[in-house]
């Protein structure tokens, strides 16, 4: 198969236009708030033509994000990024909500496949509701704001032996058979860490503000119920976030104390630290799977070959186009992403490898999130591909499931089982950690006047209840406190981290499909990722061929299913 690479000829803007400014885009937007709309047909038109006109604002949008995120000290690359926040961001948000108005109130409206639409209505409407012209400013500060922990953790560095390192660079030290060695890297990087404690503590009190204004001035109590909204959360509550970490508490947590008592045997200790936890349990020097990008890319090219074709070919196109950035490097925005480009339909793929097997997890991950771009390239509309996390990460974490069998492509066979086994204890020892930075900002949202001391204790309580209680946190208690630093979706993308919980328990059930007849397995899972956000979730799930369901019988059915691969007891 042979998937083209270029973006199709505009129908309704200049085919050459470039928006770097508001006034570039603006007569085009002007023409759709003034244009007549008569009939069906006339609305059907109006649609595509504003879908375009979004593609090419949101692409404009997301390639600013991209390289600013790539290189944080390239001052005009983080001008050009503030510059479209400032400037360009408020103008398309005014002019969303006119133009949400308008297809509203049309009368023609009713006329449209109720099926078809009804996703996309069911948005649109809830945008409406709780979109306020107030909130704009507020917004753009919030984006900005947000923006400056990328910068800080960015410029994060330790020494050793005279050589500088960035976080990522330095966590593999953390794999080293030498436990004075991990213990010493890993008080360094809690102390650089907590050296700018204070000032992302009030980084966070200032977004904290800036969001919960934003939920008062939309009419709701809180910031959470507000981002409910703002997700579009409609095949899920509250209520469901709560039975997760429930079922988490009581079917996931006590493999995890498993794990750990088995980790503890198996180094031959009787007290288990924060650095013992990503070493080899049997003392074995660290996978090294790959020195430079050019074979993390190789070698993930024949990974995903053993899964599907198409997916490797993905990925080869992404990289004779340089859409991949993979190698972890000083003043590079921290963690990972694939970032959808809706007008020319190929994505691009972030991250900061340093060389690990977590690494190639990672790309396997962002490889999902690609497919998903590819799959949903020749959908009709732009906000077609306005994709929820849940589905967006269904389709992540299964393709790391998926390919396994391919890992032969980094690994000799000892090492591949090892890597498996790692991973798959990872999964289990991960759903903890999601619970927690859930159910920690349901705290912090819903606790808008607490202060930074009692949100330290609180994710400290928090942390207690949803782990494993066989590490060793002694001397290492500030540092445990501020451990929410380290993720940055609650700084940048508030309550965006349940959605890793819930698509996680899906791959699960999609890998043990995959077990049982894998060309079945993958047709379903192409066919629920070409969907788009066509279809509620649960309709996107099942067509994956899974459940949407965070009960704790499903979740004691998935963990018995993962005990089993691992042949534990």
């Amino acid at each position: 198969m042979t998937i083209p690479i270029t973006r199709e000829k505009r129908t309704f803007l200049d085919d050459h236009l470039l928006v770097k400014t508001w006034q570039d885009i603006e007569p085009y937007f002007t023409q759709l708030t003034e244009r007549k709309i008569d009939s069906k047909e006339d609305l059907l038109k109006w649609m595509a033509d504003r879908s375009e006109t979004d593609a090419v604002v949101d692409e404009e949008y997301r390639w600013r994000y991209v390289r600013q995120t790539c290189d944080t000290e390239n001052e005009a690359y983080t001008k050009a990024y503030e510059d479209f926040i400032q400037t360009i961001m408020p103008n398309w948000l005014s002019i969303t909500n006119k133009l949400n108005k308008k297809i509203a109130e049309s009368p023609y409206m009713n006329e449209l496949d109720a099926q078809r639409f009804f996703v996309y209505l069911r948005n649109l409407k809830t945008q409406l509701r709780i979109f306020r012209e107030e909130n704009i400013p507020l917004s753009q500060q919030v984006q900005l704001k947000s923006q400056e922990y990328g910068s800080i953790i960015g410029a994060m560095t330790i020494e050793h032996e005279e050589k500088e390192y960035t976080l990522p660079q330095a966590a593999v030290f953390l794999q080293n058979e030498d436990r004075v060695l991990r213990k010493t890297i890993y008080e360094k990087i809690s102390k650089r860490r907590l050296k700018d404690r204070v000032q992302l503590n009030n980084l966070f009190s200032e977004l904290l503000k800036l969001r919960h204004e934003m939920a008062l001035n939309a009419g709701f109590e809180n910031f959470r119920d507000y981002m409910f909204a703002e997700l579009g959360r409609f095949d899920y509550d509250v209520s469901a976030c709560e039975q997760f970490h429930e079922a988490i508490k009581s079917e996931v947590i006590p493999l995890v104390k498993e794990i750990h008592r088995q980790r503890k045997l198996q180094l031959n200790t009787e007290t288990l630290f924060p650095y013992d936890l990503d070493v080899d349990p049997q003392n074995r020097p660290p996978l090294k799977p790959f020195a430079t990008q050019e074979e993390l890319i190789e070698k993930s090219k024949a990974c995903l070959q053993t899964a599907d074709p198409y997916f490797a070919e993905c990925i080869e196109i992404m990289q004779k186009m340089g859409y991949l950035d993979l190698n972890s490097r000083k003043g590079k925005a921290p963690g990972g992403y694939n970032m959808t480009l809706p007008e020319i339909g190929v994505p691009f793929i972030f991250m900061n490898a340093a060389g690990t097997q977590r690494d190639v997890e990672t790309m396997v991950h962002e490889a999902g999130h690609a497919v998903h771009s590819f799959q949903m390239r020749t959908l009709s509309y732009n906000f077609d591909q306005e994709i929820p996390s849940e589905t967006a990460e269904l389709a992540s974490m299964s393709m790391e499931l998926m390919t396994f069998d391919g890992l032969d492509a980094f690994y000799n066979k000892e090492d591949k089982a090892r890597a498996i086994q790692t991973h798959l204890e990872g999964i289990i020892t991960m759903l903890p950690w999601i619970a927690l930075i859930d159910k920690f900002q349901h705290w912090i949202y819903t606790n808008p006047n607490h202060t930074s001391e009692e949100r330290e204790n609180k994710w400290q309580e928090l942390h207690i209840e949803l782990t494993s209680g066989e590490v060793d946190w002694s001397g290492y208690e500030d540092f445990r406190k501020t451990m929410w630093h380290k993720q940055l979706h609650i700084f940048e993308v508030p309550f965006y981290y349940i959605e890793y919980g819930i698509a996680q328990l899906g791959a699960i059930a999609v890998w043990r499909n995959f077990k049982k007849d894998k060309q079945k397995a993958i047709q379903q899972y192409k066919g629920a990722l070409a969907l788009g956000h066509t279809r509620p979730i649960p309709e996107m799930y099942k067509t994956a061929g899974v459940e949407f369901n965070f009960s704790a019988a499903y979740v004691r059915e998935l963990m018995q299913f993962l005990k089993a691969e691992l042949n534990m007891a």
